[in-house]
């Protein structure tokens, strides 16, 4: 079933990589969080998806599936654990695609909003206060002014500011701020 998991997901257009043990799944992932993952209940699927949650946080998307274990009882138990959906193996190839694809997209604004957040955890006080008067409206010199610092070191600050966010101008820097600050819904 896993090379059948694996082809349907790439008709999705996201790599996939099918692993028999969760170990060789934590080791491969490292520190990057996967589009989706898809688990086997009967494979220590709920236990790896406690694991994920608590590496990744509840922003990524998770599916159980299982082959034995798909009464009502068993559904609302996988979705209990953090599983955002729970598919029976014998699931027809669409419906599932369709609820993959519908879970990614669910899901992309709460991913990138917790991205925005690392990246702007990055700064350091002062990139913060900068940003944050550049993003009230206030100009370059009048930033430098409430701050009590030369422009020098305020454009210092933006240009230190913009590498660590990874944009290329104050307008985008703002808007990641504002994204943030809504919850990825700006």
């Amino acid at each position: 079933m896993r090379a059948d998991y694996v082809a349907l997901l790439r008709r999705l257009g996201l790599p996939s990589i099918a692993f028999g043990r969760s170990v060789d799944a934590a080791a491969a992932l490292n520190a990057t969080a996967p589009a989706v993952a898809i688990l086997e209940v009967e494979d220590g699927g709920c236990g790896f998806l406690r694991e994920l949650r608590d590496r990744y946080g509840p922003d990524m998307p998770a599916v159980l599936v299982s082959a034995e274990r798909v009464t009502p009882a068993d559904v609302v138990a996988g979705l209990l654990v953090g599983a955002d959906d729970y598919a029976a193996e014998t699931m027809a190839a669409e419906e599932f695609l369709a609820r993959v694809r519908r879970l990614i997209e669910r899901t992309k604004p709460a991913r990138n909003a917790t991205a925005d957040l690392r990246r702007l955890s990055s700064l350091s006080q002062r990139e913060r206060e900068v940003l944050a008067l550049t993003t009230e409206g206030l100009t370059q010199k009048q930033v430098a002014t409430a701050m009590g610092i030369s422009i020098k070191t305020v454009g210092a600050h933006m240009q230190n500011l913009l590498a660590k966010l990874g944009v290329h101008s104050r307008m985008e820097a703002v808007a990641l701020a504002a994204r943030a600050a809504t919850g990825g819904s700006a």
